[in-house]
């Protein structure tokens, strides 16, 4: 487990942008290698096969198609996503000038996504996990649906409507498996007190303390930070600029302070690469290149120095 410690932060022995784009690139090529074990499917004793088993023998009639891989998919796609992010990253580090602002909200992305991995895949009792996986994964689904058709419904009504229909036909497959399902459907805010099968929906901010509790120590303010310097705020914008005069006129820069920047990318990577793993362990592969990447990396990423 990562112990961040945001006091040790300092600019002594800091990587370039430049180079910082190349640890974030070794980093997707490794995930990219690690990942195409999937090919083979799980590993027959990994916890995906056994929560597999155990959804099947849970929903005998009426289980749609794959349900029992409903949640491990969709932990993929999120992982996947989050690599997206992270080659964004790459991106603004490696554009001249390199762009700093444009960092803070694809790392807050990252740590979004990383915090439903972590609820659809988090260690559960044997006993309960496949429905309870189950459960989750069509909350989500459920959930995602709801938004956009709420979304929809305020620019384009044949598609609200479009988005409706795929709501209902998802619920009453839901219902057709669960005899207890309680989704009030009149706005988006009720959906933080959806519940499924008893399991309840886990909003985005829980679902972020989730990831940083199974992964990193004295972590709790992390999303606060991220939050500060992505959503409009002039404190932000002060803490990383820096103005000049000339003849008169002030004008306004946004450099790219290494602290600020190795700060960013640390966190990016460090979020890809644990989410990286839980989804690896999850199907029972190894990580022969994620743990390659690991040793090369700065090795105060780990230890919060």
């Amino acid at each position: 487990m990562t112990t961040y410690d945001r006091a040790a932060a300092s600019d002594d022995g800091d990587l370039s942008p430049i180079k910082l784009a190349e640890v974030c690139e070794a980093l997707i090529a490794a995930w990219h290698e690690d990942s195409a074990q999937s090919g083979a499917g799980a590993a027959p004793d990994s916890a995906s096969a056994l929560d597999a088993r155990a959804i099947v023998q849970a929903f005998p009639e009426n289980r749609p198609r794959n349900l029992e891989y409903a949640h491990g998919q969709m932990a993929g796609n999120l992982v996947n996503a989050i690599v997206l992010q992270l080659r964004s990253v790459v991106t603004l580090l490696r554009a001249e000038p390199m762009i700093p602002l444009g960092v803070w909200p694809l790392v807050r992305s990252e740590l979004e996504y990383a915090g439903r991995v972590a609820w659809l895949l988090e260690p559960l009792p044997e006993a309960e996990a496949g429905t309870r996986r189950v459960a989750r994964e069509m909350l989500d689904h459920l959930a995602a649906i709801q938004r956009q058709r709420f979304t929809a419904g305020k620019w384009d009504k044949p598609r609200a409507k479009q988005f409706k229909g795929k709501r209902d036909e998802l619920l009453a497959r839901i219902r057709e498996l669960f005899d207890d399902v309680d989704t009030p459907l009149d706005n988006p805010q009720q959906i933080d007190e959806w519940r499924i099968g008893g399991e309840p929906m886990l909003p985005l901010g829980k679902s972020i303390g989730l990831f940083l509790e199974l992964h990193m120590t004295g972590a709790a303010a992390l999303y606060d930070v991220l939050s500060d310097n992505t959503h409009p705020s002039v404190i932000s914008l002060a803490f990383q600029s820096t103005t000049r005069d000339e003849d008169g006129i002030t004008s306004t820069d946004y450099p790219a302070i290494p602290r600020v920047i190795n700060f960013q990318v640390r966190l990016g990577c460090l979020f890809a690469y644990n989410a990286a793993l839980l989804i690896l362990r999850y199907f029972g592969y190894s990580s022969p290149a994620l743990d390659q990447w690991a040793a090369a990396a700065p090795a105060r990423w780990f230890s919060g120095s």
